[in-house]
């Protein structure tokens, strides 16, 4: 007889239910440490507000920012805004 047929076949379905529980399990891991990477995120940008909003044009001008870009930070734009304002170069007379 060989071992790959079930003796028992509420032991197979156990295990086939344990599988699909396990396969279940790591969907919400997965998910879970997604949500965990856009929370620390959505925190850092936070906190980068926070800090731009606590500078000065004097010190916003030293890391070469602009006031209309801080405009950007404070309006709160979505993190695609945000990534398309990156990839522009911004030009300030000195």
């Amino acid at each position: 007889m060989s071992t790959s047929v079930p003796q028992h076949y509420a032991a197979a379905t156990l295990f086939r239910v344990g599988v699909w529980l396990h396969e279940i399990a790591q969907t919400l891991r997965n998910f879970a440490t997604r949500l965990d990477a856009v929370i620390a995120a959505r925190r850092k940008t936070i906190d980068d507000r926070r800090v731009l909003s606590e500078m000065s044009e004097r010190e916003l001008r030293d890391i070469g920012v602009c006031g209309g870009q801080l405009q950007v930070f404070r309006i709160g734009w979505s993190l695609q805004d945000h990534e398309r304002l990156r990839t522009m170069e911004w030009r300030q007379p000195m």
